[in-house]
């Protein structure tokens, strides 16, 4: 008896000590993943495919939350708030948008500064492969995401200055978003295709490596960061694109996909923006974005799954292992 409180008070003890000595950022590198239970053609293990340890469908919940938040905040709330107060109110034009602005970036922000403290942290657990602890190593995706960001906010802020603010202004900013997202796709896409060398790192593709079309680079950063699946689904998911044809020209596809769309929708919504009353150019400016994005998001799941069973059958019939061109 004296044994097992003895036995019992030791095992209290160590593990009180394990948690005084854990770092204030375990909650971040130690954050529990959820089992896989729901079958996937991405999760299929085949020799000698590198296989994606990650699904999607794991974190349903999270999924579901963020993108709810995410969508609201771009687009639902600037939408609601401005036609609520613009035409309902008696409030000042600017005092208008001085409430919009306020809630622009809120979500965003704290996602942002989750994935900034995530990259920053003194452990190496999500910096790009290659970065080692160089703690100041963000990836590819955090820059873009920046300049995004910055030059969103300062058209919010600038076009709501002057006493009557500049409304058209103020609907461009997500259309900025996909203008300039469309413009690296493709430029990145076509880099590819050249089999031009990265002029500096690129994510975990390093200088004078092949550029990588940047929705390879987009998947991997989010992943990885945000979807907290870590270093191992940087390797893994190197390794796949290295070894699988088929998975190099589903990205290839769906980075041209993703950049004419965006390009084109961005395009064509400023112009509308420019040529309808303001008044309805404010909810076509936060309103078409979300259209776009809802749509091209169902189809790529569709597409991505069609192709993977694909990428699973030739990798069967023995088109196995190939390396990149």
């Amino acid at each position: 008896m004296e044994d097992a409180t003895t036995t019992s008070t030791i095992t209290t003890t160590n593990e009180k000590s394990d948690t005084a000595t854990k770092p204030w950022y375990a909650w971040l590198v130690d954050a529990p993943r959820p089992p896989t239970t729901v079958p996937s053609p991405v999760l299929e293990e085949l020799p000698g495919l590198p296989r994606l340890n990650y699904n999607l469908w794991d974190y349903k919940t999270k999924l579901f939350i963020v993108s709810s938040l995410l969508i609201i905040e771009s687009s639902l709330l600037p939408i609601a708030l401005f036609y609520g107060l613009w035409f309902n109110t008696t409030l000042r034009h600017g005092i208008v948008f001085a409430i919009i602005t306020a809630f622009f970036g809120l979500v965003t922000g704290i996602e942002f500064g989750l994935r900034t403290l995530k990259l920053t942290l003194p452990v190496d657990a999500y910096r790009p492969l290659g970065a080692g602890h160089r703690r100041w190593a963000l990836d590819f995706t955090h820059a873009t995401l920046s300049c995004g960001y910055t030059v969103m906010t300062g058209i919010l802020i600038g076009a709501s200055i002057p006493h009557e603010p500049l409304v058209r202004p103020l609907a461009m900013p997500v259309p900025f978003f996909l203008i300039q997202i469309g413009i690296q796709l493709l430029v990145t896409g076509w880099l590819n295709r050249r089999h031009y060398p990265a002029p500096f790192r690129i994510s975990s593709v390093a200088k004078g490596e092949r550029v990588p079309p940047l929705v390879y680079t987009l998947v991997e950063d989010i992943v990885t960061v945000d979807g907290g699946a870590g270093l191992e689904y940087r390797r893994s998911f190197k390794a796949r694109y290295e070894t699988s044809p088929r998975f190099r020209g589903m990205i290839a596809r769906q980075n041209w996909f993703w950049g004419i769309g965006a390009f084109l929708v961005g395009v064509g919504t400023m112009v509308v923006i420019w040529t309808v009353p303001q008044e309805v150019a404010y909810g076509v400016g936060w309103g078409v974005p979300l259209v776009f994005a809802s749509l091209w998001t169902l189809i790529t799941v569709l597409w991505l799954r069609k192709d993977l069973r694909r990428e699973k059958e030739c990798w069967r019939l023995g088109n196995g292992p190939s390396p990149m061109p």
